[in-house]
């Protein structure tokens, strides 16, 4: 065989193979073309269902907001507050005083004191940020006060409604601990013209603490 006739033969394998990778090639394309096809037919009718599903679900929706009463000028009558909201208020002014760490007692009664009114303020600023806040201080002393939920009571009265909680106070002077003590806090409150800062204008007129065992 010549030269000539190997190159001709050579040639008409390479254009075979170009040929048979050509078809390949484009079979691939055509098989990639139908999956497309396959899922955008398959997904027409689920987005449809989505789409009619969520048409249902807006329009059989009834949402309903509850908006907060806006606090406006005047007064609240006792009887016009639930109880939850004196003892929220109480049970705030009792974890202010009652469980403390001595770094932290100043700041905790200053803020306790914003509840208070007279008569009992004047007491709580000569007992509590004089007396006590020296003491707790100097001495370095820590308190945890646990109220008992089940010994949480409320009492209204004329004018007035009383909170008690009733629970164990334990004390740690210089890092030593006290025996703990069953205490009790009563405090009783009222309700004064609102503002911004206090819109049920609940405050604080007296409070009893006192040591049951």
């Amino acid at each position: 065989m010549s030269k000539l006739a190997q190159k001709m033969k050579d040639s008409k394998i390479i254009e075979t193979k170009k040929e048979n990778d050509t078809i390949r090639i484009w079979e691939s394309y055509r098989e990639q073309a139908l999956l497309w096809r396959t899922l955008t037919i398959f997904q027409l009718p689920v987005t449809f269902i989505a789409i009619l599903f969520g048409l249902i679900m807006w329009l059989g929706s009834n949402p309903v907001i509850n908006v907060p009463e806006k606090p406006l000028p005047g007064q609240y009558t006792l009887q016009a507050l639930p109880d939850s909201e004196f003892i929220n208020v109480a049970t705030s002014y009792v974890n202010l005083i009652a469980t403390y760490q001595s770094s932290t007692a100043r700041r905790q009664f200053g803020k306790a004191r914003e509840s208070l009114i007279e008569p009992v303020l004047t007491q709580f600023d000569k007992e509590m940020l004089i007396e006590e806040l020296r003491a707790i201080e100097s001495s370095k002393i820590t308190q945890i006060f646990f109220a008992d939920p089940t010994k949480t009571s409320l009492e209204r009265g004329q004018g007035q409604v009383k909170v008690k909680f009733t629970g164990d106070r334990v004390r740690y002077i210089s890092g030593r601990q006290f025996p703990t003590t069953s205490t009790r806090y009563e405090v009783t409150m009222k309700t004064i013209p609102r503002n911004t800062f206090n819109p049920y204008g609940i405050v604080i007129t007296n409070v009893i603490a006192e040591s049951l065992s």
